[in-house]
């Protein structure tokens, strides 16, 4: 079986650590259109051989594809147009509403099983791979009733290989959910990054000596790609605009407890965020 990885990155590069690992697939064959990433990618051992999309389209019996969601819209309809009825595609983009939209009567849609692998760190490219990225992290896959049942078994088994825990929802209901949950966190830290570099513009010195553990932790999200990121955001608008507007007026709410010295809905603010620490937290 050659698995085939289109996107050598962190997530791509990851999979094919962890696949191999595995001894899940005899050849892994990759191609990325950023040629440093293509050779990190051979001398890492992710990938045995790299060739052309279109050889790599045949050759492969399971495709994954690992590129930002932009990428995966444009190319994927002709993955599907290519691929013999027995290959699978599966994709770990952070949005699924708009590419399962695209592809939703193709002929071999049911080749395709939309996957959302949760396990990002800031850094990225194959240098950051590693095998374990994924364990005990959550998979989300959409749509599967659209999928083939032995689609949805190569991919479930793919991640399983990986020690990583699978939940079914529908794309619409992603979107949404990772909005939230994943998306803003990145609005966050740019915008919390941008306020504190604008405001301490010249002063290198006082900030590097006041900057503590808080705003480093705060703030590392926002050395996550702008490539990788602005294709997340444009896809899942409607979605970040929601959790956007939910999140001012929870700041709002704050800020306006400081304005009027209620200090004391400020204490149960805070007791009511602590609330947090109850929740499992799988994801990074």
């Amino acid at each position: 079986m050659n698995i085939g990885i289109i996107g050598l990155g962190l997530i791509g590069g990851s999979i094919g650590l962890g696949l191999r690992k595995s001894n899940f697939g005899d050849k892994f064959i990759g191609t990325d259109s950023n040629k440093e990433n293509a050779l990190h990618a051979i001398k890492l051992g992710i990938v045995d051989e790299i060739i052309p999309l279109q050889d790599l389209i045949m050759q492969s019996s399971v495709i994954v594809l690992s590129i930002p969601v932009d990428g995966i819209e444009k190319i994927l309809t002709n993955i599907l147009n290519e691929i013999r009825m027995d290959t699978v595609i599966l994709d770990t983009g952070s949005t699924k509403y708009d590419i399962c939209n695209r592809i939703s009567s193709h002929p071999k849609r049911s080749r395709f099983v939309a996957t959302h692998p949760i396990a990002g760190i800031e850094n990225s490219g194959p240098i950051s791979a590693n095998s374990g990225l994924f364990y005990k992290k959550q998979c989300i896959i959409c749509d599967s009733e659209l999928s083939a049942p032995d689609a949805i078994s190569v991919a479930i088994k793919i991640y399983s290989i990986m020690n990583m825990r699978m939940i079914y929802m529908t794309s619409k209901e992603h979107d949404l959910y990772i909005a939230y949950i994943s998306h803003l966190p990145h609005v966050v830290s740019f915008s919390l990054a941008s306020t504190v570099l604008k405001k301490f513009k010249n002063k290198d010195n006082i900030f590097n000596n006041m900057m503590g553990s808080g705003l480093d932790s705060t703030t590392r999200l926002a050395k996550s790609k702008p490539e990788t990121w602005l294709p997340i955001f444009i896809s899942n608008r409607k979605n970040m605009i929601q959790a956007i507007d939910f999140y001012i007026h929870h700041l709002n709410k704050f800020r306006n407890h400081l304005i009027d010295k209620k200090f004391n809905k400020i204490n149960q603010y805070i007791k009511k965020a602590n609330e947090i620490k109850d929740k499992k937290i799988c994801v990074n």
